[in-house]
């Protein structure tokens, strides 16, 4: 059995009480940040006086130093920019830093900004809804006139989920409904959702597997067509298959798509060998309305509920809510976006954080105002860090290690948002993007922690301990070489080994036992497949 970082004792305790439901308002502050000190730097991010060496604590702390500065003398870090902040969770006391003070690019250690924002804001029990909405069925159970889907930005929505919907009006006791169904994806007030007036606000109120399809070729008869299809099975899709099978060739297809009315339509073209297997082109879909109604419509007939009419895209009166899916909590979606390290998840989740703190739609620039405000309500000095997207797939924003560090032993301490987010990061060793990172060394299952991966970029923090004894760190690396990233992350490793060495009291040597050299399998990209909504061209 692995031992897993454990949440403060008094967070435990706090477990046992019942959760006050709804969200948090934007009034209520996190824990009490630390004072700004000299040159408006956080006091409890100062390395802190050099105490009597004579100390076994003392002692154990001139070890740890000298192991990570000779990682930082060793390379690949040795010829690039670090900052690096070791910190114990207990009392603040900053054993190590290096740089800490320096802005540096988070990557997608921004997506932690992003849900502990949400998380405190909105409540970790919040839910997206999605809903169906029309007129009230007659005694009959026939719905007469049209009905419409709306949602709220639920970037975790399934076919699973819609289906949800169609099973509730079943169980409703809806048989028919003599009418159109139009997916409405645009942003509605739920006070104001019923009224025929309502126009909405904005778009991508509706996100069907996370805006995806995808597009299957595979080899027919060899001088005949390939056989083509596109998942989710939906009546919105149309495919215009030009792919032929052919022996003794590459390979050479081209995926394209257009929109014809309510209809997207898949154009494959090219040829492909009948000795390759199935093709797979994962897509993006601008707007996933039209096919979450599309499958919306096929799961109502699954369930016995009759549309006389036909799917459609926009706006539509609905007075009475005929059947709804409510996501997973909040907490939930926000794991989604931490452990795989999802880009359009945590997008998502910042949009709606914007959006319900400061007025539908949401918007990157509201997301940036909510998450901005709760970095200082933190305690973290204006001009210090700069935020401008919520997954940290850019190279524009900027943090310090010291501030970082600060901002998670404030998480650690929030009971309201500590165990839900310590649950969403990755386990070194065991999942998310720290699955393989920390595998044949001690450190696995005791790490919870944050990557972030861009261009020249690579980012390492959270938590590294069990029980009580817990340090918090923050690792930034900048200016090297794609070719160098697995050595930089095997750095970073070390890094954290030396700290777990610490908590053990170990008496190694300086620099200490090496990490296992091992590839780390972790990725920054998007947790799904590449997607695209441009042309792709396969040529093999």
């Amino acid at each position: 059995m692995v031992a897993l970082l454990s949440v403060p004792a008094e967070a435990r305790r706090q477990l046992a009480k019942p959760k006050v439901a709804g969200r948090m308002a934007l009034a209520k502050k996190p824990p009490p940040p630390v004072a700004p000190g000299r040159d408006g730097i956080l006091l409890a991010t100062l390395p802190r006086e050099g105490k009597d060496l004579t100390d076994p604590h003392e002692q154990r702390v001139v070890k740890l130093r000298e192991r990570l500065l000779a990682v930082l003398h060793d390379g690949p870090l040795s010829r690039t920019r670090v900052g690096v902040q070791v910190m114990q969770a207990s009392d603040g006391d900053v054993l190590f830093a290096h740089n800490a003070a320096v802005a540096f690019n988070p990557a997608s250690n921004t997506k932690m900004l992003t849900t502990a924002a949400a998380m405190s804001y909105l409540g970790s029990d919040f839910r997206y809804h999605t809903a169906l909405y029309g007129p009230a069925p007659d005694s009959n159970g026939v719905v007469t006139g049209d009905v419409v889907l709306r949602g709220s930005g639920d970037p975790s929505l399934t076919n699973t989920d819609v289906a949800e919907i169609a099973r509730n009006l079943a169980r409703n006791g809806i048989t028919r409904v003599d009418g159109d169904l139009y997916a409405d994806g645009r942003f509605h007030d739920p006070s104001k959702a019923s009224g025929a007036s309502d126009p909405g606000v904005g778009d991508g109120a509706i996100i069907l597997n996370r805006n995806t399809y995808a597009v299957h070729v595979r080899p027919g008869d060899v001088g005949h067509a390939a056989v083509v299809w596109v998942e989710p099975r939906a009546e919105v899709f149309g495919v215009e298959n030009q792919a032929t099978t052919v022996t003794g060739k590459k390979s050479r297809l081209r995926i394209d798509s257009y929109r014809r009315d309510d209809k997207l339509i898949v154009t494959v073209r090219g040829r492909i060998a009948d000795t390759r297997g199935e093709y797979v082109d994962l897509r993006r879909l601008a707007d996933g309305a039209l096919l979450a109604g599309s499958v919306l419509r096929a799961a109502m007939g699954d369930f016995g509920v009759e549309l006389t009419g036909s799917v459609k895209s926009g706006p539509a009166p609905g007075a009475a809510l005929l059947g709804e899916h409510q996501s997973a909590p909040l907490s939930d979606v926000c794991r989604i976006s931490n452990k795989p390290s999802n880009n359009f998840v945590a997008e998502a989740i910042y949009k709606t954080l914007g959006g319900e703190l400061y007025g539908l739609p949401g918007t990157l620039a509201k997301g940036t105002r909510a998450v901005m405000d709760y970095l200082t309500a933190a305690g973290l000095k204006q001009g210090t860090y700069k935020i401008v997207n919520g997954s940290g797939l850019t190279h524009e924003n900027r943090i310090t290690a010291q501030d970082l560090t600060h901002l998670l032993r404030t998480i650690f301490y929030d009971l309201a948002v500590s165990p839900d987010f310590l649950t969403s990061l990755a386990i070194g060793g065991i999942d998310g993007t720290i699955r393989n990172r920390f595998m044949g060394t001690d450190a696995v299952g005791l790490v919870r922690a944050k990557t972030g991966t861009l261009t020249g970029v690579s980012a390492l923090s959270g938590y590294v301990g069990d029980k009580e004894d817990v340090l918090i760190f923050s690792i930034f690396v900048e200016g090297f070489r794609h070719r160098r990233t697995n050595e930089v992350r095997h750095a970073q490793v070390r890094m954290v080994e030396a700290m777990l060495k610490f908590l053990r009291s170990d008496a190694a040597g300086v620099g200490g036992e090496h990490a296992p050299d091992v590839t780390p399998d972790d990725s920054e990209s998007d947790g799904d497949p590449e997607a695209t909504g441009a042309s792709t061209n396969v040529s093999e």
